[in-house]
């Protein structure tokens, strides 16, 4: 018998690991579309881990309290250099971004972490928008 590839067969293997993976972590959904990443913005509990993981490393030097801006861009208006996604926000704190002094986050933080950074900045950002109507 030769040797066959993994092919087909071993990309669904990898895609359902990895969505079982992420339905497992707890809060983390499936993403509503390919580049999209679903946090729980609704979910108290999530909201007040990123908060408390923001302010460790994020608020007070860089993104300012709250994610309103400082040395680094302001994370809950809405206009984003790099993309603007759940999943763009969760890349560039896990991964960080090339070429800023925007560092990598991946190794510090769990991804449940990070997905409640993202969900407490969205829901300051909601929070933002509910404020300016």
């Amino acid at each position: 018998m030769g040797r066959r590839s993994c092919g087909t067969w071993g990309r669904a293997i990898v895609v359902a690991w990895s969505l079982a993976a992420a339905c497992f972590a707890g809060f983390v959904s499936l993403p509503a579309a390919a580049d999209d990443l679903v946090v729980p913005v609704d979910d108290p509990a999530v909201v007040a881990l990123g908060k408390e993981k923001f302010g460790e490393k994020c608020g007070g030097f860089c993104h300012g309290s709250g994610g309103k801006g400082g040395r680094a861009p302001c994370l809950i208006c809405g206009s984003f250099k790099r993309g603007g996604t759940d999943a763009d926000l969760f890349k560039n704190i896990k991964s960080g971004v090339p070429g800023s002094a925007m560092g990598a986050f991946g190794d510090m933080y769990s991804d449940e972490q990070i997905v409640a950074i993202v969900a407490f900045l969205r829901a300051e950002q909601k929070k933002k928008a509910e404020e300016a109507q």
